[in-house]
């Protein structure tokens, strides 16, 4: 019996709507899982914004008891998208020693992996959906450090998450599953409910890669999006120093 979190109504035409139910993952819907990723990831028109994650690794790391959740949306009988979250623990792949989180922390860290929502269904919200009840659990369990990676190019993903209060924290090219290929990583700390106010705003194209990393070595944090609406695949980041943050010759 499916373990709902939420319902409600999409839209998936101009004339027709449709319900849905937001329901918790169990290893009896890895077939369905997998299905609809791998739908989405031979749809991909760049290959660089989307990692697929292994069914070894979302059955062993995701939907194992204690080592992380699923979320998924369903319309009928259809899985129409879902969220996948790992919990780390003190161990190597833990994201939150690359942003200084303090050793006795760790064990409240949790790594949003895949955002997968089929092509159908899109224009509904259904990523921010997810996030705001995935946030919800989370903090419920306990973890509220949260974190993930996300490509520079992927406009999307990248607004759904900054939306959500994380931060650009870091860039760089990351290994394993990876390939190589060019990551921000953002974090929120959930026990923070004031919104983050900047100083020194820059703003920067989002392929230019080098300065971005510049300005995340000098203490600044990717807070903002903005683009025109005219050229699809570009946008700018912008870039502050938090103002509790000390920016004393900062640019030196």
């Amino acid at each position: 019996m499916r373990q709902i979190v939420e319902s409600g109504t999409l839209r998936r035409t101009i004339i027709q709507d449709e319900d849905y139910e937001m329901v918790i993952l169990d290893k009896s819907n890895i077939d369905e899982m997998m299905e609809l990723q791998d739908r989405i990831v031979r749809n991909l028109k760049n290959p660089e914004t989307f990692v697929m994650d292994s069914r070894e690794f979302i059955l062993n790391s995701v939907l194992e008891k204690g080592k992380g959740l699923a979320i998924g949306v369903y319309a009928g009988n259809k899985l129409i998208a879902f969220r996948t979250v790992s919990f780390p623990g003190n161990t190597e792949v833990n994201m939150g020693r690359e942003i200084d989180i303090p050793e006795e922390e760790l064990e409240h860290v949790a790594h949003l992996e895949s955002t997968v929502v089929d092509l159908e269904y899109r224009g509904n919200r259904l990523q921010a959906k997810m996030m705001k009840r995935t946030f919800k659990i989370l903090y419920r369990l306990g973890y509220y450090h949260i974190l993930c990676t996300v490509s520079p190019f992927n406009y999307p993903s990248l607004k759904n998450v900054i939306d959500a209060g994380l931060v650009v924290k870091a860039l760089n090219q990351r290994s394993g599953q990876y390939g190589g290929k060019w990551r921000f990583l953002l974090a929120r700390d959930l026990r923070e409910i004031t919104p983050k106010e900047y100083t020194l705003s820059v703003e920067v194209k989002n392929y230019d890669l080098e300065k971005q990393q510049m300005l995340l070595n000098k203490g600044f944090e990717g807070f903002l999006l903005s683009r025109d609406r005219h050229i699809i695949d570009e946008f700018f980041v912008h870039y502050g120093i938090p103002y509790k943050d000390n920016t004393k010759d900062i640019f030196e």
